[in-house]
């Protein structure tokens, strides 16, 4: 008999795939006749609640404010329900001893397997013996968007010197010449591999490059990042997520200059309200849902029947998706 997936029970229920997860991993906040549907739904497809056999995962993410991380754990959750495994999310404090805390957290709740999205195992420095325990203990890791050298996990990230490559060869087809990069902390993984590939572009003789700002992955960073950026002279400016490019567009407007007429904008991630934006947001993909899966997989293969700990590095690609925030450059430049 096959197996009852998420998309099944949902259909039966009425309701999302994300909802179906919540309600039989036992988060809060779901009203209960919508409960009531989707375990009636589950017991008359045959499935057992989650949690009642299978094993459990810790997820942890920096907050759920940022979308993109809200789609890491929706993602993830749903990864985890596929496979008969239970999900506690986490959400870490602004340190490393609130993200160590989470893990003693998932340690009492008997975890075979943790999944960390931009966790400290981004920063190039710092202590890991949190990440070690986790090791130590025979927890399986699957760290995303970061890579330590000190810990013995599954590295899963996204190819950022890709994703340059794509974002410059893109504006540079519009004829952009003058390109700046805004960024959040210049220590974290991420950001080094943008920098390190933008940085290269500058280096070569035909490079559309022009600019880094370094402010951090918010609105308000966007913004400042936006209005620095121009008054250094660029056309064009590439953004390290898209809440920090959506802070961008309004940027460029509050100097009295239009996107993409005088200044083009791409984000990354591609979050679900990347298309809503005015206009619409030239962005990044991030492949969350295969990199979740990936993830998934490498802490549920490496759980209860593996406990010796294998480490590797995955670099998933990412991909450009064009809309209305880029054009083409204005033929005059102040």
């Amino acid at each position: 008999m096959a197996k009852t997936r998420l998309k099944d029970i949902a259909e039966r229920a009425g309701v999302s795939e994300s909802t179906v997860s919540r309600v039989l991993n036992r988060r809060s906040g779901i009203a209960e006749e919508t409960q009531r549907l989707v375990r009636e739904a589950a017991r008359e497809l045959g499935h057992h609640d989650v949690g009642e056999e299978g094993e459990l995962v810790g997820v942890l993410v920096p907050d759920l404010e940022n979308p993109i991380f809200c789609q890491w754990a929706d993602r993830l959750e749903a990864e985890l329900f596929e496979r008969g495994a239970a999900s506690i999310i986490s959400t870490r404090a602004r340190g490393i001893q609130g993200e160590a805390a989470a893990f003693e957290r998932f340690l009492r709740l008997d975890a075979t397997g943790v999944v960390v999205v931009s966790g400290f195992h981004a920063q190039p420095s710092g202590p890991v013996e949190h990440y070690r325990r986790l090791v130590h203990e025979g927890v399986s890791l699957a760290l995303i968007n970061g890579v330590r050298e000190e810990i013995d996990a599954t590295f899963i990230s996204t190819d950022d010197d890709h994703a340059m490559r794509l974002a410059t060869a893109h504006l540079r087809e519009l004829g952009h010449t003058a390109i700046g990069l805004a960024v959040g902390d210049e220590r974290t993984w991420p950001v080094r591999q943008k920098v390190r590939t933008f940085e290269g572009l500058i280096d070569h003789e035909q490079s559309p490059a022009r600019d880094i700002a370094f402010t951090d992955f918010s609105y308000a960073g966007g913004y400042q990042a936006a209005r620095e950026l121009i008054e250094r002279g660029c056309t064009a400016i590439v953004c390290g997520s898209d809440v920090m490019a959506a802070g961008a567009l309004e940027g460029v407007r509050s100097l009295g200059l239009a996107v993409p007429a005088d200044v083009s904008v791409i984000g990354y991630d591609d979050a679900q309200w990347a298309g809503l934006t005015n206009p619409a947001l030239t962005t990044v993909r991030q492949s969350v849902p295969e990199m979740a899966r990936a993830a998934v997989r490498a802490v549920l293969e490496g759980g209860e029947g593996s406990r010796r700990a294998v480490r590797s590095e995955v670099a998933m690609m990412p991909q450009l998706i064009v809309r209305g925030s880029t054009g083409a450059a204005p033929h005059v430049r102040r």
